[in-house]
């Protein structure tokens, strides 16, 4: 509706000032202005929806009943009763209280709007920080060029006032952008039946409009009006009693065309990506799994062997307590390294303990043994002997640590060096992760966080996002930086003590 609405403004805007007749230039531009009206709300509005802002419902209808106040009065005394020249224009309205008031609502809904969606913007990450990144931008370019029209009703001219005008078309621009490479409103699931949809959309939304317009025309025919407002209130009557038509047809083209409502649908792409948040999980598991079997195989070992000699020597003294220790101290520790397999496997709400850094980074690396010594790959470990325990979840930081470094390993390929370096400041704890790997483009770099994005054949695009969220649940932060052909540096910063709740 702020597409459209946007669009008749243009229409009428480019019709009124190219007109000859005075009369047809008047027509436009109370046309067009009543419609320019309603950009202001229709923007509030749909940033009330995108950012889902629960609590300024009432500040809405109340933006939306001023409107039409505006509108209504544009068409009395009050409204635009005439046209004149304006610089580089032969005809351009003229200010009045209905025009004042409609400029006052643009002024409150353009400044909140513009505030919240940089709010929104300060405070999100990954995908959905480019999707507001995009939106602000088009929106404030496309704001720029109509208040350069807007200023010409007060006679106030702005250099090349003419040229900003076609700003407006970059809103477009960036807007679709933003859609197309960033999934702005998650219009995927149209797309991929945007012929059959829009097609039939069409269709039904013709024999719809048709069915308003014959009965406007009855209408009219009966009680004798012949105004535009009279003619454009009873066409909205109209519009409101077939509503439930026009309900129908959504209901119709979403059930048979689409196999399911916009809820259904917005819930099915929900658990698409649980299911995949779920195999990126599964993936480092099978990686933890094979150099888990390598450190179960050590106290397996043992316990075959004094098993083997059980037969020969439980006679023995003192054998008998020598083999219920040592084969108790390795199934403990069997049973133990089984355990973080299945932690890690289950994710759980973030479960804080005091513990030590050096530790977790040590057991991931350690059930990693085989990966570096297959690729001969050199560990440097520089840890801070100051370092105390930090308060963190061992098991959710034990996943960031495994993700990053077999990223590392399959950035090194063969033969590089990984390197873990950790420091402690006043505030929080420093860990740094570098790797001599192939390093990361510029392109990809900006998009590293970003759910779904991944430049591997066989990757799902989740394992950064999920680093990304658990050191965020931990409040601290996580940054890259990277050269192609000479490697990356992952440095995350945690505070001793984290609070959940704060």
């Amino acid at each position: 509706m702020l597409a459209l609405t946007v669009a008749w403004w243009c229409f009428c805007q480019i019709w009124m000032v190219a007109c000859d007749k005075y009369q047809t230039a008047l027509f436009w531009g109370r046309i067009g202005y009543a419609g320019a009206t309603f950009i202001a709300p229709l923007f509030l509005h749909f940033l009330v929806s995108f950012l889902q802002i629960k609590n300024k419902v009432w500040f809405l209808r109340l933006i939306y009943l001023f409107s039409f106040i505006a509108v209504g009065l544009k068409f009395t005394k009050f409204g635009i009763e005439y046209v004149t020249p304006r610089f580089y224009t032969k005809y351009f309205i003229n200010t009045s209280l209905a025009f004042n008031l409609a400029i006052t609502i643009l002024c409150v809904c353009v400044l909140y709007s513009f505030w919240k969606l940089f709010e929104a913007y300060r405070n999100s990450s990954g995908e959905r920080r480019n999707q507001l990144k995009y939106l602000f931008w088009s929106m404030f370019f496309g704001f720029t060029a109509g208040t350069a029209n807007f200023l010409l009703a007060y006679n106030i001219n702005i250099p090349f006032s003419p040229f900003l005008t076609y700003l407006g078309s970059i809103w477009t621009i960036v807007a679709t952008y933003a859609i197309l490479r960033h999934h702005l409103m998650d219009i995927n699931i149209a797309i991929k039946k945007t012929a059959v949809y829009s097609i039939l959309v069409t269709l039904i939304t013709i024999v719809y409009f048709a069915i308003v317009y014959i009965m406007e025309s009855i209408f009219r025919g009966f009680i004798g009006y012949k105004s535009i407002p009279w003619t454009l209130s009873v066409i909205a009557l109209f519009i409101l009693i077939f509503q439930p038509l026009k309900n129908f047809i959504q209901s119709f083209i979403d059930r048979y065309f689409l196999k399911g409502s916009q809820a259904a649908l917005a819930e099915e792409l929900q658990k698409a990506q649980e299911e995949l948040k779920r195999a990126e999980r599964l993936k480092a598991v099978g990686t933890l799994a094979a150099g888990m079997a390598h450190e179960i195989k050590n106290p397996l070992t043992g316990i075959k062997t004094f098993t083997e000699y059980l037969p020969i020597k439980h006679n023995e003294p003192g054998f008998v307590d020598k083999f219920h220790k040592i084969v108790s101290t390795e199934v403990d520790k069997i049973n133990s390294i089984v355990q973080q397999l299945l932690d890690f496997s289950k994710p759980k709400p973030l479960q804080l303990r005091q513990v030590s850094i050096h530790q977790i980074i040590d057991q991931t690396l350690s059930l990693l043994s085989n990966s570096l010594i297959k690729y001969k790959i050199t560990l440097v470990r520089n840890y801070d002997s100051s370092l105390s325990s930090v308060s963190i979840d061992p098991n959710q930081m034990q996943q960031v640590f495994c993700n990053l470094f077999l990223n590392a390993i399959e950035a090194i390929k063969t033969g590089g060096e990984l390197t873990i370096v950790t420091n402690a400041n006043p505030d929080y704890v420093g860990i740094t992760i570098s790797d001599t790997g192939k390093g990361i483009s510029k392109k990809d770099l900006e998009h590293i966080f970003d759910p779904f994005y991944t430049t591997k054949e066989t990757g799902t695009g989740l394992g950064m996002s999920i680093i990304y969220g658990i050191i965020k649940e931990h409040k601290g932060s996580i940054e890259v930086e990277s050269k192609e052909n000479k490697g990356t540096s992952f440095t995350i910063k945690l505070p001793f003590n984290t609070n959940i709740h704060e």
